[in-house]
């Protein structure tokens, strides 16, 4: 059965071929390179108005880079459109991403947005999908090369090679959901 899934997000949101991947489901993606968790709070109304079966977000990022906010300002805003989502979109399914890491001076910022945010979007009944650990390198907490569009730069956004990855494990999780829907 054909599923209405929404992606939601950054750039790295933004940049995965999630219709080629899903392509038995209706995919559709308020994704934005740019985008931060203001654009987003901004989108929440349209994401809703979409009603997604299954709601995939990751979203932050560019609050550091763009606007170079606190960690305790950009967990703040995280929480708050996961609340807004939450409260819109009671019996919606949501898989919320960590932040991936990056190769800049922002990625011990990544980390430790991610170990504020898991527990609160735990409590929310979202699904908490850890992709920094999945894509981080092994020896430091920063994108693992093999994975990375734009080493000489931002070190941040994903080849291929790194959407494969995040998409192998992805993938798994929204069968999961999906499967649930149909039996309700």
């Amino acid at each position: 059965m054909k599923r209405r899934i929404v992606f939601a997000g950054d750039s790295i949101v933004h940049g995965g071929p999630w219709q080629y991947w899903l392509p038995e489901h209706y995919v559709t993606n308020f994704a934005f390179p740019g985008h931060t968790t203001a654009d987003m709070d901004d989108l929440v109304d349209d994401i809703v108005a979409s009603q997604p079966e299954l709601l995939i977000v990751m979203i932050g990022t560019n609050d550091f880079g763009k606007h170079r906010l606190p960690e305790d300002e950009v967990i703040r805003n995280i929480l708050n459109v996961a609340k807004k989502l939450k409260a819109n979109l009671a019996h919606t399914p949501v898989i919320w991403h960590s932040l991936t890491p990056r190769s800049d001076e922002f990625s011990q910022s990544m980390f430790e947005v991610n170990e504020k945010i898991r527990p609160e979007l735990e409590k929310l009944g979202f699904i908490y999908h850890d992709i920094f650990s999945l894509l981080k390198s092994k020896s430091e907490d920063k994108l693992e090369l093999m994975y990375c569009e734009d080493p000489d730069t931002f070190g941040l956004h994903l080849n291929n090679l790194g959407y494969e990855k995040w998409y192998e494990s992805l993938g798994p999780l929204i069968e999961s959901e999906l499967s649930k829907l149909e039996v309700h």
